[in-house]
């Protein structure tokens, strides 16, 4: 009987060029629509709930892609 005693593994598929592009573009998806998702909901509040929470209608995009840096 032989026993096969290699530490050698074949590396996993995440680790290989084409699954760290794909994971990569899939991450870029998921952002662009949450993205939009949050932009969408701050959209539809009223000018009202915009002052309350402290943003104005113009400042939602940069808000939602960046952040409050800077406040």
């Amino acid at each position: 009987m032989t026993y096969l005693t290699s530490s050698a593994t074949p590396a996993p598929l995440a680790s290989t060029g084409i699954a760290a592009g794909f994971a990569g573009l899939v991450d870029a998806v998921r952002n662009h629509f949450r993205v939009r998702r949050s932009m969408n909901e701050l959209r539809a509040l009223s000018p009202e709930s915009l002052r309350d929470i402290g943003i104005e209608r113009s400042e939602i995009e940069r808000i939602v892609q960046f952040g409050r840096v800077g406040y």
